[in-house]
């Protein structure tokens, strides 16, 4: 009996041993993490000045990431999305807003809205309605990929 405990006990160790000694290194890890092909998104911010915001819907469902995009002329734009808590923050340059910058906030299942950033509400509330015609789920994933290419970045 002892005989066969002893067996097991080194098959048990010598397997471990094998799985620990061919494990890759975290060096070797990181080296494929940092790689330039797997990053997508930069750091770089357009401006220093912050405006920020959260989503409000009618029927008090549970949101999140709602598709924002700041337009601020025919070439440059922001993007953010809502968080768990309804809340986004955009950095942008307030020397590049003119009266036709906008904002457009998008999500499926409500209307599509749209707000002159002349117009953003003082209270950062914005409220998603059913009114018009509805964003189907497709719409709001290929609008959420577009605005990924816009970023929070140019400069």
């Amino acid at each position: 009996m002892r005989t066969i405990v002893f067996i097991l006990l080194l098959i048990t160790i010598g397997c471990k041993t094998k799985q620990l000694k061919d494990a890759p290194s975290i060096d070797h890890i990181y080296d494929n993490l940092i790689d330039d092909e797997l990053i997508t998104d930069q750091i770089q911010l357009l401006g220093t000045d912050v405006i920020s915001g959260r989503i409000i819907n009618e029927d008090i469902k549970l949101i999140d990431l709602v598709a924002i995009k700041l337009t601020v002329n025919d070439s440059v734009c922001v993007n953010a999305y809502s968080d768990l808590d309804r809340l986004f923050s955009l950095n942008y340059d307030s020397s590049m807003i003119n009266r036709d910058s906008f904002f457009e906030i998008v999500y499926y299942g409500y209307s599509r809205k749209k707000i002159y950033f002349s117009n953003f509400p003082k209270n950062g509330n914005i409220l998603l309605d059913k009114s018009g015609k509805l964003i189907s789920f497709e719409e709001y994933r290929k609008f959420y990929e577009e605005i990924r290419g816009c970023a929070k970045l140019i400069r």
